[in-house]
């Protein structure tokens, strides 16, 4: 999906966990964090694609971690180089929000799909919080897609300032990637 997203759009801001795969693929340690080793390949595809295009593509730069994911949990920042090998990324940073915030200064449409950290944990909250500010403020036809961010979003208290929000996370990235969904196949074909 995110490969067809390239040729459709200005910027991509890539958080959350599917960021440290990327961030793996550039020879980043990222600790503990979460990681699909099988798509490392298909990262540096994207990533590659995306600088060919000369557009904007950014990742984290720094990053909430902690040992464990618990409300209780020892947390830290640390640079996006810094990551310990015993210590989990489970958050964007403060250094993060402000450039991914920055980038969303300006632009016409927004496409969110997934929060930036684990949000259900406060420590772990404030990057899709803040996002999420941001993107209510930013004036641009916002489209939320995914349970998770619907609720990160309405946890955030902005859900009023969205434009749309899409609670079938799945159904919404096939839409996007330009597949048929089922029900609108069959919606189509009744009308024949």
């Amino acid at each position: 999906m995110l490969e067809k997203l390239i040729d459709k759009v200005d910027k991509l801001i890539v958080g959350g966990g599917m960021a440290f795969t990327f961030l793996k693929a550039a020879g980043y340690g990222i600790g503990k964090s979460l990681c699909e080793p099988d798509m490392l390949d298909m990262a540096r595809k994207i990533t590659d694609k995306a600088a060919q295009k000369n557009m904007q593509f950014l990742l984290p730069v720094d990053a909430v971690i902690a040992k464990s994911a618990t409300a209780d949990a020892d947390v830290k920042v640390c640079g996006i180089k810094e990551i310990p090998e015993d210590e989990i990324g489970l958050d964007i940073g403060p250094a993060t929000i402000s450039l991914f915030s920055d980038a969303l200064q300006g632009v016409k449409t927004i496409v969110w799909n997934g929060p930036l950290g684990m949000f259900e944990l406060a420590p772990f909250s404030k990057g899709t919080f803040a996002l999420a500010v941001a993107v209510a403020n930013s004036g641009a036809l916002s489209i939320i897609g995914g349970g998770d961010t619907d609720t990160a979003i309405h946890k955030a208290g902005q859900s009023a300032k969205m434009s749309y929000i899409s609670t079938g996370g799945g159904a919404f990235l096939e839409l996007l990637e330009g597949k048929t969904l089922p029900g609108i196949a069959a919606l189509e074909k009744s009308r024949v």
